[in-house]
Parts: structure tokens; sequence; C-alpha cells
């Protein structure tokens, strides 16, 4: 027996039409409710204690913020495990634009490999832009008497023992600077460069051993605090950066002295989201980034601290990181300091 036949339902037409309404309106919502960000306060997370360079620069940054995007915008310290505590926090909270991070250098794009069970790599957060760089130098106590890093790389293989070289912790970034000096020296020499790393849980302790002969040499990011030090028991001999530091015009350049390579050691201090954010949320907090930049205010208030203030778009910031979390990734797997994980 033949079927009747049935045509496509005016029932069935309006359930479909009905049911493309409802996402489409859904749809909207969602998009509305990003084109109105922020419609909340905003939270920074600093991945340090409080009273440090980053700290005081994420308060600076959030004092102006709030004025841009019409919301408080709070900082909120999460210290803890190299970073790794804020870096955690920041990579699992709801990709909304409400939650950033703040980090000075790459190092939360390379944790996985020096922190067991850290699972986050760079491709988890959405660089904002950065705002400021800071820089490393190398410094020695006075008593060592030398100028240059060919002077301090000679001292060491003559010294019987070796040298002691102190950084601001273990695996952080001036360690693994440390490090990458001596795969250099070893690579350009053909010798071993031979030092002893002595970690301090700060600039204050480092400085402190530093300046009482503890130590004979230290690696060590550029502040107030350490450019104030010099000629008062310690020397500072080289900056990890392509230029020399106006304020301490006297102090050659790694690259001036025979290690280019170290020239890009500069940290770029730089706002992230977790991955996933809307795009047009990374837009508007990328705009407020670039706004406050151009501020005078913020700009003296960020040289007050010693810090170079500057502006780098999301995608450049990016590269910078990309970049940055490939060279010590190598430095951290030719020095045998990744973790199994």
């Amino acid at each position: 027996m033949k079927l009747p036949h049935r045509p496509f339902g005016a029932r069935t037409l309006i359930r479909n039409l009905l049911l493309a309404g409802v996402v489409a309106l859904g749809a909207g919502h969602g998009q509305a409710a990003e084109t109105d960000f922020p419609k909340q306060p905003v939270t920074i997370i600093v991945p340090f204690a409080p009273g440090g360079s980053l700290d005081a620069t994420a308060r600076v940054l959030a004092e102006k913020l709030r004025d841009l995007l019409g919301q408080p915008v709070l900082v909120v310290n999460r210290p803890g495990a190299g970073s790794a505590v804020g870096a955690r926090y920041v990579a699992q909270a709801k990709p909304d634009g409400y939650t950033l991070f703040i980090a000075s250098g790459s190092a939360f794009g390379f944790l996985n490999l020096i922190v067991p069970n850290f699972e986050y790599q760079l491709k988890d957060y959405a660089p904002l832009g950065g705002v400021a760089v800071y820089t490393s130098l190398f410094a020695v106590n006075a008593s060592a008497q030398v100028k240059t890093l060919p002077e301090l790389v000679k001292l060491a293989h003559d010294r019987p023992g070796g040298l002691s070289f102190c950084t601001t912790g273990v695996s952080g970034l001036n360690h693994l600077q440390l490090e990458m000096f001596k795969g250099l020296v070893k690579s350009k020499t053909g010798t071993v460069l031979n030092v002893i790393h002595v970690p301090y849980n700060g600039v204050a302790p480092a400085l402190t051993a530093l300046k009482g002969g503890e130590v004979q040499a230290c690696a060590l990011p550029y502040s107030s605090i350490v450019r104030n030090f010099e000629g008062n028991g310690i020397h500072n001999i080289a900056v990890q950066r392509h230029e020399r530091l106006k304020a301490m015009s006297q102090v050659g350049t790694t690259g001036e002295q025979g290690y280019p390579e170290m020239d890009d050691n500069e940290q770029l201090v730089t706002l992230s989201a977790p991955a996933g954010t809307p795009t047009n949320v990374v837009a508007k907090l990328e705009a407020a980034l670039q706004t406050a930049m151009k501020d005078a205010d913020i700009v003296r208030k960020l040289n007050d601290l010693d810090v170079q203030p500057t502006f780098v778009g999301s995608s450049d910031a990016r590269k910078w990181l990309e970049k940055d979390v490939a060279k010590f990734s190598k430095v951290i797997k030719a020095s045998g300091l990744a973790v199994q994980q």
C-alpha cells in the first residue's frame, strides 16, 4: 500500500523558527555582556608579596585603569612557588577579563619545566600588552677588583675553589641568567666557569651578602636599591641590555663585553588574562593600557620605581614572551634544571 505524501508541516516549521530565534537571542545576550565590559571590579593578581617593584607597578596601573574602565581595579597578592601560585590561579580563572595577571618577564611561560606538577604554559594566557621593562645586571663585591665580564671570568678561573655567585633564588630569572652566562663562557672559551651558585630569597638578602663579602658576585635586577649601592662596597660591571642605562652610563652592556646573546635579557612587564577571554574584551583592556601609558603622571611614577615605562601591544607582547620562553627553555634543559613531571 502506498503511503500518502506528507508535506513539511507548519508546526515543524514554526518550531524550527522558534529554536533559531532562541539561539540568536542567546548569542545576542552573550555579545552584549561582553560589549558592556566591565560591569564589576577587575582584579590584578601579583604573584609576589607586597612591597616589590612588580607590586608597586601593579598599583600604579590599577589607579589609572580604574578611571579608564569606570570600575574598581583591585590588586591582590598571591605569592608562592616562584610565582606559580599566582600564575595557576589566573590560568584557572573564568576567561571573562575580570581576573588579570601581571608578570615581570616570561617565567610563567616556562614554569612547567621547573615547578613540579605545574601544567600551564604560555598558551594558557592571553597577553594584553607590555607596560614596562626591567633590566638585570651583574655586580661584584668591591674587593674582587674586576670591572668587566672577561675579568670576572678570569678571576673565577684563577680563584681556588671557584667564585661564589649569588642570585635571587633557585630557578628564578637571575639564576637562569647565570646558567646562560656559564653556557656562553663554555662555548666561547672552551672552559667551565668556575662558580658556586649561592641563592638567596630576594634582592635585599642577596645585596647584603654581596656587600658583606659573603659572595663575590651576583646576578641581580636593576632597581634603586641596586643602583644606590654602587660605589658602596658593590660595583656593577654589566647590564643585560642593548644600550647602557642613563643612570649608570659608566657600566658597559653584556654585548660590549663579548656576550651579545645576553643583551635580550630585559624583562617585559606584561598584563595577561586567561586564554579564551573574548577578543573584544582583550581589545578593550589593551586600549586602556595603551591610554594609561600615555599619561605623564603614570610615566613619572614608573620612572620613580626605576623601571622603564613603555607600551607593547598584545600581539608584539606575545611574540616577545614566546621568544623569551624559547630561549630560557633551552637554558633550563641544558643546565639540568628541568624537573620530571
